[in-house]
């Protein structure tokens, strides 16, 4: 028989346990309805449903396995990585402009040194064929 890993376990479990008190729960309600509880023992049976009512976050997070002291370990962890996730985008947006800027500064480069080869080349043109004026 092959049993569900540990966290589908757990979501059943959960779901499980859930049910099983809310179904508790819906059954002490049809019983009140069906038999009226009697003046004397009213109070003892309101103090036992407010017990009960007061106890069912405590029961489902027993039953689902979460504990408040996780989910609060949890949402920092999440704030850390949501942290981490925006300084990397942050740097990434530096290197992207870092790559823009170097970009430029070769196409600036490559103009100067097209520049110099042309006048280079002119002045060299100009001195094949104007010997005399050197």
């Amino acid at each position: 028989m092959n049993l569900p890993k540990n966290g589908v376990a757990r979501e059943i479990r959960s779901y499980l346990g859930s049910l099983l008190i809310f179904f508790f729960i819906v059954g002490i309600i049809i019983t009140f309805v069906q038999f009226p509880v009697l003046e004397s023992n009213k109070e003892i049976v309101l103090m036992l449903i407010g017990s009960i009512s007061a106890s069912i976050p405590v029961i489902i997070s027993a039953v689902s396995g979460t504990k408040p002291d996780d989910i609060n370990a949890l949402k920092s962890t999440i704030e850390k990585k949501e942290h981490q996730i925006q300084m990397l985008v942050d740097a990434k947006d530096r290197l992207e402009d870092m790559v823009i800027n170097l970009q430029k500064e070769m196409l600036q480069n490559q103009d100067m040194m097209l520049d110099r080869i042309l006048l280079k080349n002119a002045m060299d043109f100009d001195d094949k064929h104007n010997p005399s004026k050197k």
